[in-house]
């Protein structure tokens, strides 16, 4: 800090009448890198987030729908519902984990990442989870996997691309038995 005081004061104070020389402009010009170098190296880098998603699950058309009560959605037969993601662009996708509980062996499910094209509603599973592994409660966690893509291929379709794609959260369960109190979304920002 004491260094770009010493280039402020070397600034010299404009005085009616006298010209602008170069000195004064390479001051101000050295004081101004100076300043800019600083904030450079206050500016924050990549940052990890977890993003906590309600299950607020929409119907899907044709689909039983979720029982949503006080941001805690349950299962009935064959319940199908999304839920809209708001990622950052740029961002990279690294995991998504599914916080609930499952009382009933039967109820088959997963829970997915979806990256869809702009102009289609079919998508891309980028992370899957299988519900049905979990138990009463459960947190299960799942990364991004896509059979068949090369690992730069998969690199892409991790990055957030809003411009490109939108994203979701979709869970269908074969039977009743399954709540879903949050799903969290974790990436990594540009830095």
């Amino acid at each position: 800090m004491s260094d770009l005081q010493t280039l402020v004061n070397a600034i010299p104070d404009a005085q009616d009448g006298n010209i602008i020389t170069s000195n004064y402009h390479n001051t101000v010009k050295a004081a101004l890198q100076a300043m800019a170098s600083q904030l450079e190296a206050a500016a924050p880098g990549s940052q990890t987030v977890n993003l906590t998603v309600q299950p607020n699950f929409a119907a899907i058309s044709g689909a039983t729908a979720w029982t949503v009560a006080l941001g805690v959605a349950t299962s009935a037969a064959g319940s199908n519902g999304f839920i809209p993601l708001n990622l950052p662009d740029g961002a990279t996708i690294n995991q998504m984990v599914a916080i609930g509980a499952q009382t009933s062996p039967a109820a088959k499910g997963f829970a997915s990442l979806l990256v869809m094209p702009l102009g289609g509603t079919a998508g891309t599973t980028l992370i899957l989870i299988d519900l049905s592994t979990g138990g009463n409660p459960f947190t299960l966690t799942g990364s991004p996997s896509v059979p068949g893509l090369t690992a730069s291929a998969l690199k892409d379709m991790e990055t957030v691309q809003n411009s490109l794609f939108k994203y979701a959260i979709q869970s269908e369960v074969l039977g009743a038995g399954v709540t879903i109190n949050a799903f969290q979304v974790g990436y990594t920002t540009a830095g």
